[in-house]
């Protein structure tokens, strides 16, 4: 009996870890986008992903929207957002030195931060749609409802950037932008119109991102540094600028976190993906990248 008890959990964890890894994929991605193609570390990254869960908050209180009406609407919504901020500020960070851009960017992070505070203060927030409760059960595996719709957009999102980077003229200039911007502008490219182009589209994945993560925990103003810990985490095992080694470092991590608070109290449960990183950084200089050259 004891045996089957922890079988079933182990699939539960399985189940669950998948799941959970799509979502994390989702709020790396556009870490892994500024900074494998455009080399800007982008600190300000969880903040957006925080006025994505507002978003979805505020539609859903205001207007009555579903938070899957919300993820779309968050795509066109965030690219803007990204677009002005790259045209105002990212453009001159990306020439300044790195502790420059730094700087600026955890700038951008407190002015965020300090903004939301004043308009939704510290109270924690949830989603309260009608399905928030409500699960699955297939092959006596129980899936929350809220979980797997959040890791459904996660993946579409996730293949149809993947798809627009290896299938279309601007997403094959992109890749070559990555591998040698200076060539690249060489050849004719203009880099400074894609590197407006990239930067929207990793706000849209941030915003996105903080929609589908609101459908599953609740979410404060300060509580994105959770986040931009964990898609850093991400990013690091994943390597840089690569979408599928970012989605299966996402998925690994999912894996590895929810089957460790199976077989180890809770407590561990950090401390073990927190050593994966450790050991990554050791083993590879890039993760699962394998290499020092960032590859799309």
């Amino acid at each position: 009996m004891l045996t089957t008890i922890s079988l079933s959990l182990l699939v539960q964890a399985l189940v669950n870890g998948l799941l959970l890894g799509l979502v994390y994929t989702l709020i790396s991605l556009g870490l892994s986008l500024t900074l494998g193609i455009m080399g800007v570390v982008n600190v300000a990254h969880s903040t957006l992903i925080m006025l994505g869960s507002y978003l979805a908050l505020e539609l859903l209180q205001r207007l009555g929207l579903d938070p899957i009406i919300s993820a779309v609407i968050a795509v066109p919504v965030f690219f803007l957002i990204g677009v002005l901020l790259e045209r105002l500020l990212i453009s001159h960070v990306a020439r300044a030195s790195q502790t420059t851009g730094l700087l600026v960017l955890f700038g951008v992070l407190v002015v965020i931060e300090g903004a939301a505070i004043l308009r939704w203060t510290t109270d924690t927030q949830v989603l309260s749609v009608s399905y928030i409760n409500a699960s699955l059960t297939l092959a006596g595996i129980a899936i929350a409802v809220p979980r797997l719709i959040a890791a459904a957009i996660a993946l579409v999102l996730v293949l149809l950037l993947d798809t627009f980077l290896r299938s279309t003229l601007y997403g094959k200039a992109i890749r070559a932008m990555a591998q040698n911007r200076d060539a690249a502008r060489i050849s004719g490219i203009d880099t400074d119109r894609l590197s407006l182009l990239v930067f929207g589209l990793a706000t849209a994945t941030a915003g996105v991102g903080g929609v589908v993560l609101a459908m599953i925990f609740p979410f404060d103003p300060q509580d994105h540094y959770r986040w931009l810990a964990w898609a850093f985490l991400v990013v690091v095992i994943g390597g840089l600028g690569s979408i599928r080694n970012t989605l299966l470092a996402g998925l690994l991590i999912g894996l590895i976190e929810t089957v460790s608070s199976v077989l180890f109290p809770f407590q561990y449960v950090y401390f073990i993906v927190y050593l994966l990183l450790v050991v990554t950084l050791l083993v590879r200089g890039q993760g699962l990248a394998g290499s020092q050259s960032r590859a799309l």
